[in-house]
């Protein structure tokens, strides 16, 4: 299992629990560790161990971790929202490395956020997407802030462009022109790291093109990475619709 989930891995990774853990529920919640919780989902005939480390990876496990006695604050609070709740959903908004995981419904809904960029955290919150608690307060940008009591900006989650030759060219014509290409990809066009190498690669472009140097006024140059970044968006939506055999 990798160590940290790209944007890439999230998608594939919510597209399998969505054949095989929406309609269980949650027989209870254990925490590992700070950062990592294993949710123990049921069916009469049934049961899994869900795994979340927050900020590094989601995915089910058969592997029984040793956990504390004493059951954290975190853990006591998920424990009284999220028992006994079915699981009605997971998904991933937009294309940021974050999975929301709906249990309940009606005035039982709750949603379990998990961030898996930078430091992580793992949020709680109600059906309208008040915070109820949370590993750690943070800000996602300068405007919404991340506490209990704050409305989580799920409406705030980074959706793909429409690809063109001029938004291409605009977007790398404003960029720094000290900033290397990958950075400037990596930041403009949300399909994670794996699938802008591999544009790269396919467009004869190096990953440490300097926007100073202005390569986007070689038609061909900017035809070839454009083709290449529509593959790789193309392939990212085509993930959450793949089997997952």
């Amino acid at each position: 299992m990798k160590q940290r989930f790209s944007s890439l891995d999230v998608r594939a990774m919510v597209t399998s629990l969505q054949e095989t853990i929406v309609g269980y529920r949650c027989a209870n919640v254990y925490d590992i560790n700070a950062k990592m919780y294993v949710l123990k989902l049921q069916k009469p005939d049934s049961k899994l161990l869900l795994l979340i480390e927050a900020g590094v990876r989601f995915h089910l496990t058969n592997y029984a971790r040793d956990r504390g006695q004493t059951p954290s604050g975190m853990t006591v609070k998920l424990r009284k929202h999220l028992r006994s709740r079915r699981v009605e959903k997971i998904e991933q908004p937009g294309t940021d490395r974050v999975v929301v995981l709906t249990l309940g419904s009606g005035p039982c809904e709750h949603r379990l956020i998990i961030e898996l960029y930078d430091k992580g955290n793992l949020i709680l919150t109600d059906a309208d997407n008040q915070i109820l608690t949370l590993l750690r307060n943070s800000k996602h940008d300068s405007e919404s802030r991340i506490t209990v009591k704050d409305r989580y900006p799920l409406a705030a989650s980074q959706q793909q462009p429409e690809l063109s030759t001029e938004w291409l060219v605009n977007k790398m014509q404003a960029a720094d022109g000290g900033a290397p290409l990958r950075t400037v990809l990596l930041r403009v066009v949300p399909v994670g790291k794996d699938l802008v190498d591999h544009a790269l690669l396919a467009s004869g472009l190096s990953a440490n093109t300097k926007m100073s140097s202005e390569p986007w006024l070689n038609e061909l140059a900017i035809g070839r990475l454009l083709a290449a970044l529509q593959w790789a968006q193309h392939y990212f939506e085509e993930t959450a619709e793949r089997p997952t055999g």
